[in-house]
């Protein structure tokens, strides 16, 4: 039997937490399958945040239906439960908690679901920060790290919990080169199997207005654009295509 997709969209209209009234993205239907890696790109303000969190099961979707590893959304017992099993990276500095260190803000989802002291978290938390070589770091507070470095504590937060599902927005914004490559080897990694997760292959949901960068990590790509929600294929049909909006999105910034 076939396993669900570990994210189902169907008929899903996305709004702005801020404005949950207000339709910001329409028509969405998506299905993630284990182990793929999606790209959803689209300019700034497009609604690709909103729809990112909404796949997470962080908001509720304002018509339609999500399902994340075949499991509907609605139900917040259910939808608590499930989301465990998802990591979520959020944009800019991955809203980390400035004063407390690295050590606490990556202790903080295993403290808060498995109801575990700081101490006992170690067992948790001390692999993944080892894994992404900020070990060394872990007891400075948070707010003293530049972006790329608190983008990887944000990055070691979601693994925290070891999800099977990683999904992150805007990863490689303000990344030097030296931090972009660590990025493109962590996702490889997590495609492949991390060890952090004992060598699971992972799937990845990347949202992102700088798409070029994620070209040789992504296997299928998809637009949002003036409310509405586009799967464009692989990045052949991507790169191939003669639309002016993709043209304009895979040149970025000159």
């Amino acid at each position: 039997m076939n396993e669900p997709p570990v994210i189902s969209m169907h008929g899903v209209t996305v709004s702005h937490p801020r404005t949950p009234k207000v339709p910001l993205v329409s028509g969405v239907d998506w299905d993630v399958r284990a182990g793929e890696c999606w790209v959803v790109t689209g300019a700034q303000g497009s609604g690709k945040t909103a729809l990112l969190e909404t796949a997470a099961g962080l908001y509720p979707c304002l018509a339609g239906e999500v399902r994340v590893f075949g499991e509907p959304m609605g139900n917040a017992a259910r939808a608590a439960r499930i989301r465990r099993r998802v990591g979520m990276v959020f944009d800019g500095h991955g809203r980390l908690f400035p004063r407390m260190t690295v050590y606490e803000n990556v202790a903080l989802p295993v403290t808060y679901h498995d109801d575990l002291s700081l101490a006992d978290a170690a067992a948790w938390v001390m692999p993944v920060l080892e894994a992404l070589e900020l070990d060394r770091m872990a007891d400075l507070p948070a707010g003293r790290l530049g972006r790329a470095w608190a983008r990887r504590v944000a990055i070691a937060r979601a693994l925290a919990l070891r999800p099977e599902v990683l999904l992150m927005d805007n990863p490689v914004t303000g990344l030097d080169a030296v931090h972009l490559r660590w990025w493109r080897g962590f996702a490889a990694r997590w495609l492949a199997g991390h060890p952090v997760m004992g060598g699971k292959p992972g799937t990845l949901v990347l949202a992102s207005d700088e798409v070029r960068p994620l070209l040789s990590v992504g296997h299928w790509f998809a637009v949002v654009h003036a409310g509405t929600w586009r799967v464009l294929g692989d990045r052949a049909a991507f790169e191939l295509s003669d639309e002016p909006l993709l043209k304009e999105l895979l040149a970025g910034i000159e």
